[in-house]
């Protein structure tokens, strides 16, 4: 797919085409870390409807499948096949590892531009490199109307967006656009709240490596944070403690979960294993709660006082039983595992396996963003 070589131009802009009346939206579509997320949309009379959703693990490594243009139009199509998608239109995400998300504070001059405004602040940020990247932006809902505006940079290496697209269209799809994880996260979140403009959500999206902090407040992004917590230190962490493979560790995690809320007794003179999980990583966890903290002090500092209403969990460690108790322990906040699909009615002939919610949440935001656009 031949781009010019303008490092600076949006990302919007440069894939934004023109909606043919009477199309269907666009498919969301997510390559994760370990498989291929699926959503597309379709008009209701109250709201968009679920039309086909799949999750499916891929049968090579990741990088390696994006890499061989026939496997991948082989697994995409057996994908949409599965489901009544319509068409090959996709909206797509860049892989966190490729974008870097830079807060910054812009104040306009007179007769300047915002784009301009925005493209001299990401270059001081970015350095030399900024020549090598391609740059989009949003605005960060705050309750003061002054002159600066807050606003949260994203910044892809050009390489990198270019062979993105090749591969997305190597495997027979109709890139619409291209967007970021915390924008599309942050779409899906308006979505489940519409009627609450004046709430702040907190999503905790945990990884294998790291995990990100997302707030909405209305409809609009506030804040994307990455933190360090994700679930490979929390295995590592256990398999040390206990000397164990970390596939054990990470069952274990899986079955007895990470201590919170009362633990069950233990049966037949055996040990607690959720007391002594919690005893293990409560150094993580204490980590973890300094973070919510800060995020706190700064959804309060930008809204004048407000706090947050309610937090999310999706991600990896979001399969552990009682997480949501254990973080809830931090933030004293009602905390729900995030299910992206109660955002939205279901067309006729809709049908979602048990475990489709767990991956779907980024497809979902990306699925979201024609309907946003209109």
């Amino acid at each position: 797919m031949s781009m010019k070589q303008n490092p600076l131009q949006s990302l919007a802009a440069w894939l934004a085409r023109k909606r043919e009346p009477g199309t269907v939206p666009p498919i969301g579509i997510d390559f994760a870390a370990h498989g291929l997320n699926m959503l597309q949309l379709e008009a209701g009379l109250d709201g968009p409807l679920l039309r086909a959703a799949v999750s499916r693990p891929y049968p090579l490594e990741r990088a390696a499948l994006l890499a061989d243009p026939r496997a991948l139009r082989a697994f995409v199509d057996q994908a949409l096949a599965s489901a009544p998608f319509a068409g090959r239109r996709v909206v797509a995400a860049l892989a966190p590892n490729d974008v870097r998300i830079l807060p910054l504070t812009i104040q306009l001059s007179s007769g300047q531009g915002e784009g301009a405004a925005v493209a001299r602040a990401a270059r001081e940020q970015l350095g030399e490199g900024a020549a090598e990247h391609v740059i989009d932006y949003y605005h960060v809902r705050t309750a003061d109307a002054g002159p600066e505006k807050q606003v949260l940079v994203a910044a892809a290496p050009h390489a990198k967006v270019v062979a993105y697209l090749d591969s997305l269209c190597g495997a027979g799809l109709d890139p619409v656009a291209l967007d970021i994880g915390p924008a599309a996260i942050a779409r899906l979140l308006a979505a489940m709240h519409q009627g609450d403009y004046e709430q702040s959500v907190l999503l905790i999206n945990f990884g294998q490596a790291r995990s990100y902090l997302t707030v909405i407040w209305g409809r609009r992004l506030m804040l994307d944070r990455e933190i360090e917590f994700g679930e490979e230190q929390l295995v590592g962490k256990l398999a040390q403690a206990l000397s164990l493979p970390p596939d054990v560790a990470l069952a274990l995690l899986r079955e007895h979960g990470v201590g919170g809320g009362s633990a069950a007794a233990a049966a037949d003179g055996a040990p607690d294993v959720g007391r002594t999980i919690r005893e293990i990583l409560y150094p993580e966890f204490a980590a973890l709660a300094e973070e919510l903290v800060r995020t706190q002090i700064y959804v309060a500092s930008r809204t004048r006082g407000s706090t947050l209403s309610r937090v999310y969990l999706n991600g990896s460690a979001a399969r552990y039983p009682d997480i949501g108790a254990r973080v809830a322990e931090l933030v004293n906040l009602p905390v729900t595992i995030l299910d992206p699909l109660t955002a939205f009615g279901q067309a006729p002939g809709f049908t979602a396996t048990p475990d489709l919610s767990r991956g779907i949440a980024l497809a979902a935001g990306l699925a979201l963003r024609e309907e946003e656009r209109g």
